[in-house]
C-alpha cells in the first residue's frame, strides 16, 4: 500500500510538472487558464439582469450596466443585423487590481477589454469616466457579438475592422473626443491610421501615414488611440452606407468562421485597401470642392 501511494504520489507530481511546463511554453494556455481563473461569471449576478455580474463594491455600478444594457443590445442587434448568439455577459469591477487580472493583460488603465464573449469594463467608468459608461459598453458588445457567433479558432478579423465596427455601432463609443469632422480632416491632411494586421491594443505602436500633431490637451497614446479607432469607424460606417446589403453579407461571413480578406472582396467586390484609398480621395475631393 505504501508503494501504491508514493507511485500515486509521484504521478501527480508529474502532472503538476507537466501542466505547469505546458503553460509555461504556451502562452495562449496560460492566458485560457488566467481567464478562467477570473471568469467574472463567478462573481454575483445582479438581480432582475442576471447576465450582469459584479464586485460587491461595484453595485452601483452594476445597477447603471443593466439600466443601459437594454438598449445597447437592441443598438448592437441592429447594426450588426441579427440577435445575439446568448445573451451577452458583463462583469463590472471595483478594483483595478481585480479587473486587471481578469483582463489577462495586467493592465488596469483600459476602459473595457472582451474575452471569451465576456465584456470587462474597468472601475473607471464608474468614476473618472462615467460619462463614457454607454458608449464603451455598447462598444464592447459589438465585440461579443461577433465572436458569439465566430466558430472556436476561426481566423480572426483585423483589428482595424473590428474596434471601426464597434465604434461605428457605438456612435463613437472608445473614440469619444474626437468627432466625424475631425477624423474626417486628419485624413485629407495625411495624417491617415495604416489598416493594416497589427494589433491595436498597443496603441503606441498604431501605424500612421504621417504622425499626427500632439495635442496638449490629451496623452499622446489617448490621442493616437481615438484618432485610430474614429477613423477606422469612419471607413466602416462609409462601407455600410455605400452598400448595406454587402456590409450584412461580411458580417454573416465573417460569423461563419470565413477569412477577412476574401469575404471582404467576396462581399464588396474590391479589396478592403483600395476602397480605404477611394474613400481618402472622396474626403479630399469634398474638401477642394468647398
Amino acid at each position: 500500500m505504501p508503494h501504491i501511494m508514493a507511485k500515486a504520489w509521484g504521478l501527480g507530481l508529474a502532472f503538476i510538472a507537466a501542466a505547469a511546463l505546458a503553460l509555461a511554453l504556451r502562452p495562449d494556455l496560460r492566458l485560457a487558464a488566467r481567464v478562467a481563473w477570473n471568469d467574472p461569471r463567478l462573481l454575483p449576478a445582479f438581480v432582475g439582469a442576471t447576465r450582469v455580474h459584479y464586485e460587491p463594491e461595484a453595485r452601483a455600478c452594476a445597477q447603471a450596466v443593466a439600466e443601459i444594457a437594454p438598449r445597447a443590445i437592441a443598438q448592437i442587434e441592429t447594426v450588426h443585423g441579427r440577435a445575439f448568439a446568448q445573451p451577452p455577459i458583463v462583469g463590472v469591477y471595483a478594483s483595478f487590481e481585480n479587473y486587471a487580472s481578469a483582463n489577462a493583460m495586467d493592465d488596469p488603465g483600459i476602459a473595457a477589454v472582451t474575452r471569451a464573449g465576456i465584456a470587462l469594463l474597468s472601475p473607471t467608468l464608474c468614476s473618472d469616466e462615467r460619462d463614457r459608461l454607454e458608449g464603451v459598453l455598447t462598444h464592447e458588445l459589438s465585440h461579443v457579438h461577433l465572436s458569439g457567433w465566430r466558430p472556436f479558432g476561426a481566423p480572426h478579423p483585423p483589428q482595424w475592422f473590428t474596434e471601426g465596427l464597434a465604434v461605428m455601432a457605438s456612435n463613437g463609443g472608445g473614440a469619444e473626443g474626437i468627432s466625424d469632422e475631425e477624423a474626417a480632416r486628419a485624413i485629407r491632411d495625411g495624417y491617415r491610421v495604416v489598416l493594416d494586421g497589427r494589433r491595436w491594443i498597443d496603441f503606441a505602436a498604431l501605424g500612421f501615414e504621417r504622425e499626427p500633431p500632439r495635442d496638449p490637451t490629451r496623452s499622446a497614446l489617448t490621442q493616437r488611440q481615438r484618432l485610430a479607432y474614429r477613423q477606422a469607424g469612419l471607413f466602416v460606417a462609409w462601407l455600410r452606407r455605400r452598400n448595406e446589403t454587402a456590409f450584412l453579407h461580411l458580417l454573416r461571413a465573417l460569423e461563419a468562421g470565413e477569412a477577412f480578406e476574401p469575404s471582404f472582396k467576396n462581399a464588396f467586390g474590391d479589396d478592403a485597401q483600395r476602397l480605404w484609398r477611394r474613400l481618402n480621395s472622396d474626403l479630399s475631393d469634398r474638401s477642394d470642392a468647398n
